[in-house]
């Protein structure tokens, strides 16, 4: 059977867990096991496979107090839930501070998601980049000087490809598919999600779609993210609202746990050094 997606109006198949078009989720296949609270997201962890908190930087329940370090706790004294981040100069930026142990976990559990997912693709672009064959050691005592020749070349040609290939990995890739967040084109301020663009109108957000204006204004961006980029976070001076509380956040954030795209491979390494510990989020 086929059904309209409420927030571009295509149709589709409603065995589809999201729309093909805008990419928004089939509300039949809304994640449910979301977690709620700060022991089911310490399951949640366990059940990912995911490396110890030492490793990760993210401390569920725990108030840590070194650098670098994601975290929720309850502080017992006040009741509050605190979503936390320590930067790597150990001043604390707090996300969240309230009752509202829901809302608090859902904040570090988007974070961490995030976090895996950019962890996954550093690994995948690391091992496709890396995969030169080495050349031959030893071999005889004399070799003609274009045998020679060819060897010191091949050498050097593996360290230069496997060297540009890791930092593409790093830097070049992470810098690329990073795009999400606030922009600034003259007067107009639009919102970046994984490659679509949002613009503000009057009360809300709205996706651009085939809107001329803001697609036009997205274009010109497009060319060059940097000049026109503000912050990932939203700010109280943008005279636009926080895109999070929009009703776009939770189609772009939630997914099914019952598959395999936040499981950690044995196979995989976790290198959280990469991570901008001086922003706030």
């Amino acid at each position: 059977m086929k059904i309209q997606c409420d927030y571009c109006g295509n149709t589709y198949e409603d065995t589809l867990e999201k729309c093909p078009n805008c990419g928004a989720p089939n509300p039949s296949h809304q994640n449910t096991g979301k977690p709620k609270t700060i022991e089911e997201l310490k399951d949640w962890y366990k059940k990912r496979n995911l490396p110890a908190p030492e490793v990760t930087r993210f401390f569920i329940g725990v108030d840590y107090k070194q650098p670098k370090a994601f975290g929720i706790y309850k502080d017992e004294a006040t009741g509050d839930f605190i979503v936390y981040k320590n930067k790597a100069d150990g001043s604390r930026a707090v996300r969240y501070q309230g009752k509202d142990e829901q809302y608090a976990v859902n904040e570090l559990y988007q974070r961490l998601k995030d976090e895996i997912v950019h962890q996954k693709h550093l690994n995948e672009e690391k091992r496709s980049g890396g995969n030169g064959t080495r050349s031959a050691g030893g071999g005889g005592r004399k070799r003609s000087g274009l045998s020679y020749f060819l060897a010191r070349f091949s050498f050097y040609f593996w360290i230069i490809a496997f060297v540009g290939a890791l930092v593409f990995s790093i830097v070049i890739i992470p810098i690329k598919n990073r795009h999400n967040g606030y922009y600034q084109y003259g007067d107009t301020i639009l919102y970046n999600c994984q490659d679509d663009w949002f613009y503000w109108d009057d009360n809300d957000w709205s996706m651009i779609g085939d809107y001329q204006g803001p697609k036009e204004i997205a274009a010109e961006i497009e060319r060059n993210y940097d000049e026109y980029y503000l912050s990932k976070d939203w700010d109280s001076s943008y005279y636009v609202g926080d895109w999070d509380d929009s009703s776009y956040y939770d189609q772009y954030h939630s997914s099914s746990d019952s598959d395999s795209d936040y499981d950690w491979s044995s196979d995989d390494s976790w290198d959280s050094g990469g991570t901008d510990w001086d922003s706030d989020w």
